[in-house]
């Protein structure tokens, strides 16, 4: 949780400024889940604790899944 907010670590996370982060499943010395930089494909990822992240990048919210095609059906045939 940060200031509060619950953060769900299994999603893809996008950041105040539109950098996109996603737990490596390790937290660090303080504590804080360790976040990995995911939007700039083929370079090095920059991996910052979550707290950090928030304070130089802004706050943070889970990025949209599409529905796939299964989900749609399903949602359909339950209607």
């Amino acid at each position: 949780m940060i200031d509060g907010t619950r953060i769900n670590l299994g999603r893809v996370q996008q950041a105040a400024d539109g950098t996109r982060w996603l737990w490596d499943c390790e937290i660090g010395e303080s504590g804080q889940p360790m976040m990995a930089r995911v939007d700039e494909p083929g370079q090095p990822g920059e991996v910052l604790p979550l707290d950090y992240l928030t304070r130089w990048h802004g706050p943070v919210t889970p990025v949209r899944e599409p529905v796939t095609a299964a989900q749609y059906r399903s949602a359909i045939a339950a209607a």
